[in-house]
């Protein structure tokens, strides 16, 4: 089956096997050449080709450059096959703390860095998803220009700039968020209910266990935190590790480590722990408390989820702090970069195509 947008001087087609789209296209004519702009899903990630121009987008392919979004482990698929990866400093420092192989061959960029490969001006700008993760605007030499965000936030936190849309013909978006249902409160109001939650646990004598990444929101949550007066406990090596990263891109984050010597004095007097693995926490407190004590120590505490997936399918006890854009941020993004076509990503990716369409934007899911 063949889908066909016909969209000014660009036809866009989604072919389709068994009804699973995976790949489009988008073909410009500029006078006496005719370019298809093809972009085909590989692994976790995207391949981009436009006449003898190759890229890959968070994924790695033999014979193409990567463009890397941030060091989230579902966007660092296989660059061991790529010929060299585009990303920031901070992408590649908090993959490196992560556990991640760094690939041999990086071009560090900063934002608002435009630099020319084959031909095409690629240029880094923010995506206020985590530290360093970047949106690429691509334009090639015949005048048609593509948008691919990664993952990214249009709300400011504590650490993290919101992504501001820039123009683009073509715009390749995620789509996490991307239902009506998913429409988040306020960053403040939630920051609150927060601090609210974790003030009222430590009076009540139980210290609060916040379950957050260990890239991106267990930092945002530490500086709420601590910038509230309340003592922060990490609850693995992993967080402590992208911490220090932070702090090394300007950041004062001043959480304690879990293998302190203080650890039982702060449980004691009270602290917020957070952490992305509950039971690495627990295995923690065991190994330095013993198995009696330390099951009254877990006891003694109160969990909560801190992600967007809180006010719907997961139904935990939480709050819905999300590094990602909710379904309205999105649609105003789309808007604002004024795109002649939308290609998205990720989940809700064909729904959120359906609400672009209703927008009377022309979109087309990649998955």
């Amino acid at each position: 089956m063949t889908l066909r947008h016909e969209v000014h001087a660009q036809v866009a087609r989604q072919l389709t096997w068994e009804g699973n789209p995976f790949v489009s296209e988008v073909t410009k004519s500029d006078g006496q050449d005719m370019s298809t702009l093809s972009l085909k899903k590989h692994g976790t990630g995207i391949v981009l080709e436009y006449g003898k121009v190759k890229l890959a987008l968070d994924t790695g392919v033999q014979g193409a450059t990567t463009l890397l979004s941030h060091s989230h482990t579902d966007h660092i698929d296989r660059l061991n096959r790529a010929d060299q990866v585009v990303g920031t400093k901070g992408t590649f420092d908090t993959c490196s703390a992560r556990g991640g192989k760094l690939p041999a061959n990086r071009i560090v960029v900063e934002y608002q860095q435009m630099i020319v490969l084959n031909g095409v001006n690629i240029t880094a700008i923010n995506a206020g998803h985590v530290l360093g993760s970047t949106m690429f605007l691509i334009e090639f030499e015949n005048g048609l220009s593509a948008l691919f965000t990664g993952d990214f936030n249009v709300v400011d936190s504590i650490v993290h700039e919101r992504a501001r849309p820039v123009k683009a013909d073509v715009l390749i978006s995620e789509a996490t968020y991307g239902s009506p249902s998913w429409v988040f409160p306020s960053r403040v109001e939630t920051h609150e209910n927060i601090v609210k939650a974790a003030a009222n646990s430590l009076a009540e004598g139980v210290n609060p266990l916040f379950n957050a990444y260990s890239l991106g929101k267990a930092q945002e949550v530490i500086a709420l935190l601590q910038n509230r007066g309340i003592n922060v406990v990490s609850g693995n090596r992993s967080i402590d590790e992208v911490c220090k990263v932070y702090n090394r891109h300007g950041f004062d984050l001043n959480q304690v480590p879990i293998t302190s010597k203080d650890l039982g004095g702060l449980i004691e007097r009270g602290c917020a722990i957070v952490t992305s693995s509950p039971r690495h926490t627990e295995q923690h407190i065991r190994r330095m408390f013993g198995k009696m004590e330390s099951r009254a120590i877990m006891d003694r505490m109160k969990p909560y989820s801190l992600s967007g997936w809180t006010l719907g399918k997961f139904r935990q006890r939480g709050f819905p702090l999300s590094a990602h854009s909710d379904y309205l941020g999105l649609l105003e993004f789309a808007k604002g970069v004024d795109p002649k076509i939308v290609y998205c990503f990720t989940e809700n990716a064909r729904e959120f195509s359906g609400h672009l369409a209703e927008a009377g934007l022309n979109a087309v899911p990649l998955e």
